[in-house]
């Protein structure tokens, strides 16, 4: 090798060593960024944790560990808890728990449960098992971590009272879903946009009645005056409602089975005194006698058959879900029942 060719081979060197070294600078730099984070995403599920025990849902992991370098965050839990204080309290239990969010987008979490879980009423000791061949679960929240988006996925839940010993589903389904994002208000206090749906639903006590499904569900509307979620009494929380001029619009209501299909829409709302304001567009069909059989089977309280008989008797004809049914406008004024623009009866106050 000459003189002149060891600039040159040095030259050479350097251009391979340069993005070599500068790799593993930055693979380190990459190691301790997530490090970092992934300290401060544990500091932020404790902090969670802490503001959702305060609401009154205690969450617990039977062990928890975080996973998921270099691009993402996991959360593994085993044996997850959910215990709910004020209202109806309530314990469920599930085998595991993997959650996953992506290191840049840390807000948006996805989480999958794997089954069986077991959902107990603490003041009465009812329990309940539940599976799935897959339940997810999706959050967004903004950069005060206030939840903004939730959305749950269920693919073949199914619900048994363990203590039946005919193995029963109090109630099954091919698809279960539920949506709500939260809406600003404009002129008002915040809305919840939700979204429910249930498909292929099959349920014991309508297989009794004579109607054995498959049910399907659809439901669309808003809620304001809905952003304090604490569990609470049931009461509680429609005077509490009620007080912040709370409204609940809904945008699209069905029920099909076989034999029925009913729709509704409108809005309705509570005075300070519990008594029911708003308007309804219902429509059915067959629905008398479904009624007919839910009453026979004591399903239903047996005045209330002949109510909605009446109701058939003054209804529209209208197409409901395709088919022949009828419609009619109900409206509630301080309690006082309104069909036809003309007052029928009272509706009790719900508080």
């Amino acid at each position: 090798m000459t003189p002149a060719d060891a600039p040159s081979k040095r030259l050479k060197s350097w251009l391979v060593i340069l993005p070599v070294g500068l790799v593993v600078l930055l693979a380190v730099a990459w190691s301790g960024l997530w490090v970092f984070a992934a300290n401060r995403a544990e500091q932020e599920i404790d902090a969670w944790v802490d503001r959702e025990a305060r609401l009154g849902r205690i969450w617990n992991c039977g062990e928890r560990h975080l996973a998921g370098f270099p691009f993402r965050f996991e959360l593994v839990c085993t044996d997850p808890t959910l215990e709910t204080r004020g209202g109806d309290a309530t314990r469920v239990t599930a085998v595991a728990a993997h959650a996953v969010a992506q290191i840049w987008a840390p807000n948006h979490i996805v989480a999958e449960f794997v089954p069986p879980a077991r959902v107990e009423e603490r003041a009465t000791g009812r329990a309940y098992a539940a599976t799935w061949s897959l339940l997810q679960m999706s959050g967004v929240g903004d950069l005060t971590g206030q939840p903004q988006r939730f959305s749950l996925l269920v693919h073949d839940p199914r619900v048994e009272a363990p203590a039946d010993p005919s193995g029963r589903a109090l109630l099954s389904a091919r698809l279960l879903e539920f949506h709500v994002r939260r809406v600003p208000g404009t002129s008002g206090p915040d809305g919840l946009a939700y979204a429910a749906g249930l498909g292929g639903g099959e349920s014991a006590v309508l297989a009794e009645a004579g109607s054995p499904g498959p049910v399907d569900v659809t439901l669309q509307g808003l809620v304001t005056a809905a952003a304090d979620l604490r569990p609470m009494p049931l009461t509680q929380r429609l005077k509490a409602w009620a007080a912040a001029g709370g409204v609940a619009r809904l945008d699209r209501f069905t029920i099909t089975t076989p034999q029925v299909a009913a729709s509704a829409r409108g809005e309705l709302s509570l005075d300070p005194m519990g008594r029911l304001n708003g308007a309804l567009d219902l429509g059915f069909s067959g629905l008398n006698d479904l009624m007919k059989q839910l009453d026979r089977a004591g399903v239903v309280p047996p005045e209330l058959s002949p109510v909605v008989g009446a109701l058939a008797m003054v209804g529209k004809p209208a197409t409901v879900e395709g088919r022949k049914g009828v419609s009619f406008a109900v409206g509630f004024k301080s309690g006082t029942l309104r069909l036809g623009g003309f007052p029928v009866g009272m509706v009790p106050p719900v508080f």
